[in-house]
């Protein structure tokens, strides 16, 4: 009767966990997930190795390859292409039960598996189109073959998790700090402890070393061209993230942009009490607590999950990284686990059943809420262009620029929709070497400190930032528009208010020291300045409007 009630409450789990997903994967994609679509759709290998070293330089390519072959079967609309995804977040679900079942018993796994079933971040990701919901699987996977190696102490247990952990720096470029933790915390209780496993453990993690050597060498190749880039994304690393982080790992609700950190402060209100505080409080004490009772190999487990965390920021405070949830995702299911084994230590079975209903009752009811929400959010990020262009007629002898998000016209991709050139601003400027925007000269200079006079100078020239830019824009827009057809410029959020005349730019900048403080937002008022200067060569101005999240400037070709 009882493994009756188990196997019923599973099932509830699996169909709540199901439906909570389901509500997020018809909704148009977001920037990064219309990238996925780009890299997977080139050739297989060779052509989503040389995307991902050449434009994307942050990505490992087992996801990508993967998504290639799942694009053919299956089409690469938004549904087909999150129904990959989807798989392994529903399947990172099960799996919970699986691996907390063989750390403890039954009725604790039911309890985890409800949490991660209903999470509002794991649910949002689980239908994401990039790589979060395949690590997270793998981690939990990895996290199977180790209590598995634990507990039984044989070679075919450690080759599987041997296999895993291999897989898991190929999908995610920060999951390596996963493999370093695991290597670190668990070998040192295994010396410790258990002497004959620690040896068997070591050649298979030599084994797991050299296998990675490739990986090593990609990523060194990234460090070393992301250290030359002119334009970096990575910010300083403030207090407020690692709070964000925390917040949206264990919260009943998730923040309204759960993609990039935000400078949005929190107001205490019963809200944030009841749906934050509460939640985060109890979990982060579970956490505690676990971490201070356990002993041995559970022991071994907050540790490695704990330097995970502290890895990444480290990295963050470093400014190698962004510390933004998405990228260790893949700790939240495990930090499920540890911190029910410490709430289950604490608190009465009583106490334990009404937060775990509170908690699941709250998260499903946000998930309902921000599934609404997330539709809109999305939709401003890249298909409001699409629907705007529709609404002026426009046609495949039509072009649109934009400096956000060109690079992966997912919703220009057919032959006649209008025609989107690549002109990402942070993309392309990146690069020092890159020939449509930089003159043989500038790209000399771009890698090194003169970058910041070359700017300057453009500043102040009579002319466009390159020549290489400008044969590039008349070849690509100017030359390619028949009399009577249109560009339209669309400008993303805050770009908008970038565009400004050439005598404001050249007054907001006195010296140097001025580029090196503000070098994005000079670049970027220097390129669309030139960019709307060569259009008025051959264009007349229609108007200009904002609509939504979008600056609109419309011209005609004369």
């Amino acid at each position: 009767m009882k493994d009756k009630k188990q196997v019923l409450g599973i099932c509830i789990i699996l169909f709540i966990a199901f439906i909570l997903r389901i509500l997020y994967i018809n909704t148009e994609f977001w920037y990064d997930e219309a990238c996925s679509w780009f890299t997977a759709k080139q050739d297989f290998p060779f052509g989503i190795i040389d995307n991902l070293i050449h434009l994307d330089l942050q990505h490992t390519p087992v996801y990508f390859f993967l998504l290639h072959f799942w694009m053919k079967f299956f089409g690469d609309g938004e549904i087909a292409i999150r129904s990959l995804s989807f798989i392994f977040g529903i399947l990172s679900v099960p799996l919970t039960f699986i691996v907390s079942k063989k750390l403890f018993d039954k009725t604790f796994a039911l309890i985890s598996t409800a949490i991660v079933g209903v999470c509002p971040l794991l649910a949002f990701f689980s239908v994401e189109a990039r790589m979060y919901p395949l690590t997270v699987f793998l981690v939990l996977l990895s996290l199977n073959f180790l209590v598995d190696f634990e507990q039984k102490h044989d070679k075919k247990s450690l080759i599987k998790l041997i296999l895993v952990n291999v897989l898991i720096p190929y999908t995610l470029v920060g999951g390596i700090f996963y493999n370093i933790s695991l290597a670190v915390c668990y070998g040192i209780y295994l010396y410790k402890q258990k002497q004959d496993s620690f040896w068997l453990y070591l050649k298979g993690f030599c084994i797991e070393a050299v296998c990675l050597i490739p990986y090593i060498i990609l990523i060194g190749y990234y460090a070393k061209m992301r250290s030359l880039f002119v334009i970096r994304h990575e910010g300083e690393f403030a207090f407020w993230q690692l709070i964000e982080v925390i917040r949206n790992f264990f919260a009943s609700t998730i923040v309204d942009n759960p993609y990039w950190p935000t400078l949005k402060t929190y107001e205490m209100t019963p809200a944030l009490t009841l749906l934050v505080m509460i939640p985060c409080g109890y979990f982060l004490y579970g956490l505690v607590k676990g971490f201070v009772k356990s002993s041995g190999f559970l022991k071994s487990l907050y540790c490695l999950f704990f330097l995970n965390f502290i890895f990444a920021l480290i990295f963050a405070i470093l400014e190698v990284n962004i510390f933004t949830m998405r990228y260790i995702l893949y700790l939240l299911a495990p930090l499920f686990i540890l911190s029910v084994n410490g709430l289950s230590i604490s608190l009465t079975k009583r106490h334990l059943t009404i937060f775990l209903a509170y908690f699941a009752l709250t998260s499903i009811c946000f998930n309902f809420q921000y599934s609404k929400k997330i539709k809109n959010l999305k939709h401003m990020a890249l298909s409001a262009v699409r629907e705007e262009s529709q609404a002026l007629g426009l046609t495949n002898k039509d072009i649109i620029i934009t400096p956000f998000a060109s690079d992966a016209p997912y919703y220009f991709r057919f032959t006649d929709s209008v025609r989107m050139h690549n002109f990402d601003f942070h993309k392309e400027l990146r690069n020092p070497y890159n020939s449509k925007y930089y003159d043989i000269e500038q790209q000399k200079l771009m890698d090194k400190e003169a970058k910041y006079s070359v700017i300057f100078d453009s500043v102040f020239a009579e002319h466009c930032f390159s020549e290489n830019f400008v044969d590039y824009f008349l070849n690509d827009v100017n030359n390619k528009t028949d009399s009577g057809r249109f560009v339209l410029v669309a400008l993303y959020g805050e770009d908008g208010n970038n565009v400004v005349p050439i005598e404001d730019l050249r007054n907001s900048v006195k010296n140097i020291t001025d580029v090196k403080n503000n070098k994005v937002q000079i670049m970027l008022q220097k390129y669309l300045y030139d960019i709307l200067f060569l259009l008025e060569r051959d264009f007349t101005f229609i108007k200009k409007y904002k609509k939504g999240n979008f600056t609109y400037i419309l011209y005609q070709k004369r």
